[in-house]
């Protein structure tokens, strides 16, 4: 896959009174994992759905390889894993494999014990193992960019490993972003990290920073 660069910049949300961003900024490449950090309520999803056109906000500017991208096609280049369920709960797991146009035996090889909720509904999994289908559909889909908001959540410590390992395969041709509250778990996958605090957009270069930043004591 070619190389490309995302830009999301000068993101300001406003609510009322409360200013949650005043210069949200994320960057991502091609080739690797960028790791993005922040205290509760920093406005970490905030930015994703702003980027996502999920969040009408004052301020958003996206380009990708230096040309401005209009938000309303933004999900031909960004595939993205929200917060909340991304599935129906009605919906079985075939189904939503077929919609996504992956391999579900691929899925099966990597997490065996799925091969017995090829029939199932979401809502009969847990809410761990619905979590693992959905990062799955989207790491898989194409497109140049994924965006994983809260991977983690809900995942059991053995599958995390296994999640791990498939976000380092998938960004040799694609960018990542991450974000969870999981700081291990981030940053033992990324190449490069942010963090949210006061409304602004900080690179970290060193734990240092984090604690500087208030993201860690």
């Amino acid at each position: 896959m070619d190389k490309h660069k995302l830009i999301v910049d000068s993101v300001v949300v406003r609510f009322g009174d409360k200013t949650v961003l005043s210069g949200g900024y994320i960057t991502s490449e091609t080739g690797m994992v960028t790791g993005l950090l922040g205290r509760n309520g920093a406005g970490k999803s905030c930015m994703f759905r702003a980027l996502m056109g999920g969040l009408r906000v004052e301020n958003v500017m996206v380009s990708m390889d230096e040309k401005p991208v209009d938000l309303q096609v933004i999900g031909r280049f960004i595939r993205y894993l929200p917060q909340g369920r991304l599935l129906p709960e009605s919906i079985s797991l075939h189904r939503a494999f077929e919609l996504y146009g992956v391999n579900y035996w691929s899925f099966v090889n990597r997490f065996p014990k799925y091969s017995r909720f090829y029939d199932s509904y979401i809502w009969e999994l847990s809410g761990g193992e619905a979590r693992l289908v959905e990062l799955y559909l989207i790491l898989l889909s194409e497109a140049p960019f994924y965006i994983l908001d809260e991977p983690f959540s809900q995942i059991d410590p053995v599958s995390i490993e296994s999640v791990q390992e498939l976000i380092r395969e998938r960004s040799k041709d694609h960018g990542i972003i991450v974000t969870d509250h999981n700081y291990e778990a981030i940053s033992s996958v990324a190449d490069s990290l942010f963090v949210i605090a006061d409304g602004y957009t900080n690179q970290v270069h060193s734990r240092e920073d984090l604690v500087r930043h208030g993201y860690l004591r």
